[in-house]
């Protein structure tokens, strides 16, 4: 009997398709918005980009919308110690299922037949398949000639990481979808205390902003520097 497993992954908290910054990714993010509505024909959607470019954030912002729709989804981390193949084979086909860092599991044989099963039960039984890797399907080096044949034949898109110049808008918006005012100067001092990527900043916008809220406080350089010293 096939059923939903729930994965010891917790999505974060402050992900969502709303607080996405498309800014030199607008065809991307119209081709997912397309395949999470279901505005499209096609099941099954293939993200590609560099750490930090927003493949991760997609992904499990696609398993909240379609959770908050009472729709079952899951998102599944690849090469996470605790996940094997075996583990998502048992996933139900009718399900969103949105499987992360797939270059992790590349030459694994049980993973590769695991996710070909996933996708052709999913395929005829209206579920819906989301992916991501670091490149497209036909460059991964993928064991299965039919795996990267049918992961090729969906939609695939490259997510080009944030510029420096957008990444202070980035964290704007961010902050604004959560109910927060983010300062120039706390922008500019956030950045220049973690790597100019959209994963390590958002990070560290994330855990600032818990401790801001835990403590009453509004996100100040001040607060910020009271935050790294308790931190240390």
């Amino acid at each position: 009997m096939i059923r939903q497993l729930h994965l010891p992954i917790r999505l974060r908290d402050s992900v969502s398709v709303d607080n996405f910054f498309p800014a030199g990714n607008e065809e991307v993010f119209a081709a997912f918005n397309g395949w999470l509505n279901g505005d499209t024909d096609k099941s099954v959607l293939f993200l590609h980009g560099v750490a930090g470019s927003g493949r991760s954030h997609l992904l499990q912002a696609a398993c909240r919308f379609v959770s908050e729709k009472e729709r079952p989804s899951i998102y599944v981390p690849a090469g996470e110690p605790d996940i094997s193949g075996e583990f998502i084979s048992q996933l139900d086909p009718e399900s969103t299922v949105c499987i992360d860092d797939l270059d992790q599991v590349v030459g694994d044989e049980h993973w590769e037949e695991a996710v070909l099963e996933v996708h052709e039960r999913l395929l005829s039984s209206n579920g819906r398949l989301l992916l991501a890797a670091l490149q497209p399907p036909r460059a991964l080096g993928l064991t299965l000639p039919d795996l990267a044949t049918r992961l090729a034949a969906g939609g695939v898109y490259r997510i080009r990481p944030l510029t420096e110049r957008e990444l202070p808008r980035a964290m704007q918006l961010r902050a604004r979808r959560r109910g927060l005012e983010l300062p120039d100067e706390v922008v500019e001092y956030l950045l220049r205390r973690v790597p100019r990527n959209s994963e390590a900043i958002f990070d560290l916008l994330d855990r600032v902003d818990e401790a801001a809220f835990a403590k009453k406080r509004r996100l100040t350089v001040p607060f910020i520097r009271e935050f790294e010293k308790e931190q240390d």
